[in-house]
């Protein structure tokens, strides 16, 4: 499809005011010039298309018939006393408009959130709007393949604000911020090569999974929300506590972050999809994962080859693939996807050949090298044995054998571990 690409737009934010019947609120934002650079398809406006002339450093440029354009600015919105002009009324209003599975409760513990995301949160907020545009869509994917409420999706922004490398103070990793105990439950690899709970795909699966075990195991998705935060013996000793089954109804008899989680994650459902209500717009966010093409890498290919063919360092290809902890490809059923920079992608395809060589000489070298490294072995010392019977045991001379265990004198004791080291 041919697209007409326009940059360069520069854009002054307005002084805006918003009035209810109840309040009289001012939104004040401070004008700042931004460039962007806006896609048009040229097959639906047709070739006639104008676009005005050369504006001004001040000005607007203005695009005839563009139905729809997104601007960025990183000023913040502020609201007088710190409150987002949102009633009940409203907010039923709102989110009706929407085809949400899971209930959108509306209380003065929601609206605290909605005002805390809209105001003192809201320069992350505006970058949540950002990520979310190369977040969401694979999320959307997934949870679809598990009939999952799409709605999931805004609990990987309170978990870790779309980070696929944040870790918390008790372990947990990732987007949806797995425990390592739970992800390996869920099939994910967590080793010193590899932690699969910081893969976006493969954490998703995982989240899928546990969310959905959870409300097959009460029928509510509040309760199954506040199950994946405090895990479900919690739920149910609140549950016993209360007597109650419903989240609202246990809510007093829960963790006090789990109090807040289910407020949370309906706060940032809502101001997800109604921040532009506020006068609330993403602020532009530059993330290497948002231009990335995932490649196919059959077994054997080595992954700082790859790198050098794609003209870039081990440690910027392992900053696309958060995954990895180490630049080596962890294979699986011989092959692995490998998340590469868009614009370089074919430069992968077009080496690939000389890739797979230059790998199996790299492959033959390591296996030589490991085979001529010396290895090192140990002796436990018996009852009765002494420095020159070790020796001859093992094919050394006495000085060598105290060189590689830091002994001075000639005292050695029993069960005592010496290290030979074979050539």
């Amino acid at each position: 499809m041919n697209k007409l690409q326009a940059t360069t737009l520069i854009l002054t934010l307005p002084i805006l005011s918003y009035a209810t019947e109840n309040d009289s609120i001012t939104v004040k934002v401070k004008p700042q010039l931004q460039t962007l650079s806006i896609s048009v398809d040229k097959e639906e406006i047709g070739d006639t298309t104008a676009i005005t002339e050369e504006a001004e450093a001040d000005s607007m440029l203005f695009i005839e018939t563009l139905e729809e354009a997104i601007y960025y600015s990183d000023d913040i919105v502020e609201f007088e006393f710190a409150e987002i002009p949102v009633d009940e009324d409203l907010f039923r209003f709102h989110v009706s408009t929407l085809e949400f599975e899971i209930p959108m409760d509306y209380n003065m513990l929601v609206k605290s959130q909605i005002n805390y995301f809209g105001t003192r949160w809201q320069a992350k907020l505006k970058k949540m709007i950002t990520k979310s545009q190369y977040y969401f869509p694979i999320y959307e994917s997934i949870l679809d393949q598990y009939d999952m409420p799409l709605e999931i999706k805004y609990l990987s922004v309170i978990e870790s604000g779309l980070n696929p490398r944040a870790y918390s103070r008790t372990g947990a990793a990732g987007t949806w911020q797995f425990m390592p105990a739970t992800g390996r439950m869920f099939d994910l690899e967590i080793n010193y090569k590899i932690d699969e709970r910081r893969s976006i795909e493969k954490s998703t699966h995982a989240a899928c999974q546990y969310l959905k075990r959870m409300y097959d195991m009460y029928g509510d998705w509040y309760v199954a929300l506040a199950s994946y935060n405090c895990g479900p013996g919690n739920v149910r000793k609140a549950m016993r506590n209360s007597g109650r089954t419903d989240f609202w109804g246990m809510y007093n008899y829960l963790p006090r972050e789990t109090q807040n989680y289910v407020p949370k994650f309906i706060a940032m459902a809502y101001m997800m999809n109604f921040y532009s209500e506020y006068g609330i717009v993403p602020s532009v966010v530059e993330d290497k994962l948002f231009n990335t093409q995932k490649v196919y890498c059959e077994e054997g290919l080595d992954f700082s080859i790859i790198a050098e063919k794609l003209e870039l360092t081990s440690k910027e290809l392992m900053s696309l693939n958060p995954e990895l902890k180490v630049p080596h490809l962890p294979f699986k059923d011989g092959e692995y996807y490998l998340s590469v920079p868009e614009e370089k992608a074919y430069l992968f395809y077009e080496n690939q050949e000389e890739i797979l060589s230059l790998s199996l000489i790299r492959a033959e070298e390591l296996a030589e090298k490991e085979r001529l490294r010396p290895k090192v072995v140990y002796h436990t010392v018996r009852r009765g044995e002494c420095f020159l019977v070790i020796a001859r045991k093992h094919g050394c001379s006495v000085s060598q054998l105290k060189s590689w265990n830091g002994i001075r004198g000639s005292t050695i004791y029993p069960n005592q571990k010496l290290k030979i080291i074979k050539t």
